[in-house]
């Protein structure tokens, strides 16, 4: 994604992370967090801080005129939660279908450069397949590339 991110702080066990949104709306806490959902899957869960603390609202729209900037921050995220997880594969789906549409425009957009460290899979009808351009998924899943 762009180069151009957000400085980011995280926890001890490189699974939520924290940063700020800077726009027009003011500073906006964004919350990063990737939850265990059973054997090597983890949710990659994202949105506006609510009151400063460690809970978030994935449903608000910030509006804050920095969508490609948060983005990148988020999936610069992936770098170092597969440094620590190791093995594992990240779904992330958006809160709403229009951000699952806006992910994928992002995906499709950076798909060569994420390729080159990430395998990228879309959920079509049930059905698992490597990400294709054009697709409407309904999710997405991410691991990271070994060797």
């Amino acid at each position: 994604m762009s180069k151009d991110k957000y400085n980011l702080e995280t926890d001890q066990n490189n699974l939520i992370f924290e940063f700020y949104s800077d726009g027009p709306k003011g500073k906006i806490l964004k919350i990063v967090e990737y939850q265990p959902i059973g054997g090597k899957f983890y949710n990659l869960a994202f949105g506006d801080s609510i009151d400063g603390t460690k809970d978030f609202d994935d449903f608000v729209i910030t509006n804050n005129h920095d969508t490609e900037k948060v983005l990148s921050t988020v999936a610069s995220t992936l770098y170092i939660f597969f440094k620590h997880h190791e093995g594992t594969i990240v779904i992330a789906e958006g809160s709403t279908l229009s951000r699952t549409r806006l992910y994928r425009k992002y995906l499709t957009i950076f798909l060569e450069l994420i390729e080159t460290e990430f395998t990228l899979f879309g959920e079509l009808n049930g059905k698992t397949e490597r990400f294709k351009k054009g697709v409407n998924y309904k999710f997405f899943l991410i691991r990271k590339k070994i060797g």
